[in-house]
């Protein structure tokens, strides 16, 4: 769990992209990552049965960037479980952008001041590495963070049922 729980989904500030958006946009580097995934059918009805019987919805932000390998690896594949989802609301945007300070000092952020949005060096989003799927209830409130990899079980729909679950 990210230890800052002060983040809110209202300190997103910058603009962010639609699934829509990020999958025409990004369509020839992601086209095989998206297409080739296929999510756990059975976590999916358990995250939609979850949800729909709470009447609960989700808002995910994943911070990330077009230079990042395993943007393009797991940015698809979340946008797919989202897709395959039907009748659930989870609201997923898409923040890109981010850049590295190749330069950096160790007391210094990974991230490029300057030329990353400004939620990359927001010590409310403790950004440690890319992408980072940070995870809100309705109100705003953040309850988890996936952080570049699947970190709960084997699977991003698999951490997605865990976090779910242990904040119900």
């Amino acid at each position: 769990m990210n230890t800052n729980s002060e983040l809110t989904w209202k300190d997103i500030v910058s603009p962010t992209m639609t699934l829509d958006e990020y999958m025409k946009q990004y369509e020839e580097k992601i086209a095989f990552n998206y297409k080739t995934y296929e999510p756990k059918k059975e976590i999916l009805r358990e995250i939609a049965q979850l949800l729909l019987s709470r009447n609960e919805k989700i808002r995910i932000v994943v911070l990330g960037a077009e230079w990042c390998p395993d943007c393009n690896k797991n940015i698809p594949r979340m946008i797919k479980i989202i897709n395959s989802l039907k009748n659930v609301e989870i609201d997923l945007k898409i923040l890109y952008g981010i850049m590295v300070n190749a330069l950096h000092k160790p007391d210094e952020s990974l991230w490029h001041k300057t030329r990353s949005p400004p939620e990359a060096v927001n010590p409310k989003f403790d950004l440690k590495a890319i992408p980072t799927f940070y995870f809100f209830d309705s109100s705003g409130k953040l309850l988890d963070v996936i952080i570049e990899n699947p970190k709960h079980q084997s699977t991003l729909e698999d951490d997605m049922l865990t976090i779910i679950k242990e904040n119900g």
